[in-house]
């Protein structure tokens, strides 16, 4: 009887570690809609978008939830990709239309100038070498989804050049960026020079159907 007793224990123990490893969480399944309750974001994908936290992303993030890093993401990032358009680009440089949405600690201070070392204020935005980056515009738009009436973002569009030599390109990069409940959140869209950027740009406004930020 003590011996039946004793693997008994053995047995729920083990269920118990595997319970709760499977409640130790992971990165929400990919698609129409990504939500992280805990940090008060939800984003609603237009039809043919889909989201996802991409693998590297979760990782950062599980180490910020351990303290291993000092990245100030407020959510895990979030990367969306248009599917239902289908891979974009010339023969040989099929890509599909994507961007990435992430939030870091801090208020954005569009005063600073991109091109400057200074910039990104707060650390943790999109940044490149100043040397490689050209502003080519710069606007405030009011963002058109129910859950953030009323927020203002800073949009620019970059001319920029990836690689050096013959391998160099010139890209566009489109960012987005707004602060919410002392935080900053920045869409960050890099369009290869086969696309036509306006075109992509366009295509970002309408791949959101909306998205939530709660200010705790």
């Amino acid at each position: 009887m003590r011996i039946h007793i004793r693997q008994c224990i053995l047995i729920s123990l083990f269920i118990s570690i595997l319970l709760s490893l499977s409640c130790a969480g992971g990165p929400p399944t990919p698609g129409r809609e990504i939500a992280f309750p805990k940090q008060g974001v939800t984003i609603k994908f237009a039809d043919g978008w889909i989201g996802e936290v991409v693998s590297a992303d979760w990782s950062v993030w599980e180490r910020i939830q351990k303290g291993r890093t000092d990245e100030t993401w407020v959510f895990p990032p979030v990367t969306a990709r248009n599917e239902g358009a289908g891979p974009q680009g010339g023969e040989g440089e099929l890509r599909y239309m994507n961007w990435r949405f992430k939030g870091v600690t801090g208020t954005f201070d569009p005063n600073v100038n991109p091109l400057s070392s200074q910039y990104p204020v707060p650390p943790g935005l999109w940044i490149l070498d100043p040397l490689k980056l050209d502003l080519i515009e710069e606007r405030d738009q009011p963002l058109p989804w129910p859950g953030l009436a009323g927020v203002t973002a800073n949009t620019r569009i970059y001319e920029n050049t990836h690689g050096t030599g013959a391998t160099s390109a010139i890209w566009h990069t489109y960012t987005v960026i707004f602060n919410r409940g002392g935080n900053a959140y920045e869409f960050v869209m890099s369009i290869p020079d086969t696309s036509d950027f306006r075109d992509w740009i366009d295509k970002f406004w309408t791949s959101i159907e909306d998205i939530t930020i709660e200010i705790s």
